[in-house]
């Protein structure tokens, strides 16, 4: 974390919906995007289930519960 700087990320992206935020810090922000693009939680562990694992793993997200 380059001097604890953060950044705000859309975790569902802006232009798909007006979404959650979350802070993180700045080099993994860009990080995640250079994976990831813009992709969704969801698209990402089944693109990754697909794609990077050959469908030999099946690994599966949940939203949290809100409060």
């Amino acid at each position: 974390m380059k001097n604890g700087r953060r950044n705000r990320h859309h975790i569902i992206p802006r232009s798909r919906l007006t979404g959650k935020t979350v802070e993180v810090p700045i080099a993994n922000h860009h990080i995640y995007h250079a994976l990831f693009g813009n992709m969704t939680p969801p698209e990402i562990v089944e693109w990754l289930n697909r794609e990077f694992w050959g469908n030999e793993y099946e690994v599966s997200i949940q939203e949290k519960a809100k409060k």
